[in-house]
């Protein structure tokens, strides 16, 4: 019975104490399973000028150049949508810091408006002035980010996921390693009717020959 209770004694200890998960190192995140991934034909492809987005052959992935006219913009975007609560994707923003400013960008995301634009955005963009990647939300006329990189052009798992319990923040991830959480009180991004998009605007500047998106396995969740 002394043993017993020495083991009693240990578990009722490791439930209250140190074996139970602490919620805060968790980075808040929100689990569920991602969707099956997005099929190529699920999205339309078209540009402005000449950066023609094009499915990558033996893969389900898509490709979005950099267009190099004085005004370029290309997209793959979904066709349809689906009530979503976050995004997920590998691939690689390839980027350089030949753009004129800051609005020549790369950016990957999920959006409930394909309209005007204007909409709730949660996703990832890259400054193509300073090759900087960075994890932003758009919402209420508010445009929130964080940096995550500088001069990464490598593939990467990327995923950002909107929160239950608080429906104005969203939390990132670079391969499975949580980021950061960003919060735009203006916005609400759980469980909208979300559109994946992926896109580049070129606004002048030296030639970004070479710079492009790739997205693969897209999901959402």
């Amino acid at each position: 019975m002394k043993h017993v209770s020495i083991v009693l004694l240990a578990l009722t200890l490791c439930a209250t104490i140190s074996c139970r998960k602490d919620v805060a190192a968790d980075g808040g995140k929100d689990k569920t399973v991602p969707r099956a991934a997005l099929p190529q034909n699920a999205f339309n492809l078209w540009g402005t000028c000449n950066g023609h987005p094009y499915l990558i052959s033996g893969t389900n992935g898509i490709c979005v150049p950099v267009g190099n006219c004085s005004t370029d913009i290309d997209a793959a975007q979904q066709n349809g949508g689906q009530n979503a609560t976050g995004l997920q994707f590998y691939g690689c923003f390839k980027g350089g810091s030949s753009a004129n400013s800051s609005a020549s960008e790369q950016a990957v995301f999920v959006c409930d408006n394909v309209t005007q634009w204007n909409g709730n955005e949660m996703g990832f963009v890259k400054t193509l002035n300073d090759n900087v990647l960075k994890g932003y939300l758009q919402g209420g006329g508010q445009y929130i980010y964080q940096t995550i990189s500088v001069n990464d052009n490598g593939y990467h798992t990327f995923k950002c996921q909107a929160k239950s319990n608080n429906t104005h923040q969203v939390d990132f991830y670079v391969d499975g390693t949580y980021k950061f959480t960003l919060t735009n009180n203006s916005g609400n991004y759980y469980n909208n009717w979300y559109y994946f998009v992926g896109t580049n605007h070129w606004y002048g500047g030296n030639s970004p020959t070479g710079q492009q998106i790739e997205m693969y396995n897209m999901t959402t969740f």
